[in-house]
């Protein structure tokens, strides 16, 4: 066996090291280029979602309440009549996270939009069709879930994806937590 010299040995290295450094330097150059239009694609769809959750002329810029982000939703007169909340909840395949949206006038659910989910494909992403969350519009708190029929307390789950329904209707009963704690005014900013 031939004994490898110097050469042979740091010569490849070398190589590879230059190489790893141009992939390093062109993946900083794209993320510096494109990291605004990243971020202003993440708040179209953010305004995109609150506008599906409940129908208002504009919204108030993002709130908190330990540690719950929330926005008002108000009317052309600057009104508000109802709020959305970003609520999470464990699902199946991780964090599920809801823009949920509940009137004053009631404090009833006007719409649940799905924001990001990363459950089994074919079973818990049917939980962002439209007609399955449609069923939260109109129910208020303490919503659960019921694998055969719903009533005005219940959602029907999705078949098979029990673990994903469940995960929603947490998230939406969150949203109601939240709004007991807005309304108890333990606002922090």
């Amino acid at each position: 066996m031939k004994n490898k010299n110097f050469k042979d040995i740091a010569l490849p290295a070398i190589m590879l090291f230059v190489i790893a450094a141009i992939c390093t330097a062109l993946l900083a150059g794209t993320n510096l280029l494109t990291k605004d239009r990243i971020a202003e694609i993440a708040v179209q769809a953010e305004n995109e979602a609150k506008s599906a959750v409940i129908e208002a002329s504009s919204f108030s810029d993002a709130k908190e309440v330990n540690g719950n982000i929330y926005y008002e939703a108000l009317d052309e007169k600057g009104n508000l009549i109802g709020y959305v909340f970003n609520v999470s909840a464990k699902s199946y395949g991780g964090t599920l996270t809801c823009m949920v949206g509940i009137s004053t006038e009631d404090e009833k659910v006007t719409g649940v939009e799905i924001t990001a989910i990363s459950d089994t494909p074919g079973l818990g992403m049917k939980a962002t069709a439209k007609d399955w969350l449609n069923q939260f519009i109109g129910k208020a708190s303490g919503i659960s879930v019921n694998k055969n029929s719903s009533s005005a307390t219940e959602i029907q789950a999705i078949t098979s994806a029990t673990i994903t329904s469940q995960a929603v209707t947490d998230a939406v009963n969150s949203a109601f937590n939240v709004l007991s704690q807005v309304k108890g005014g333990a606002e922090n900013g």
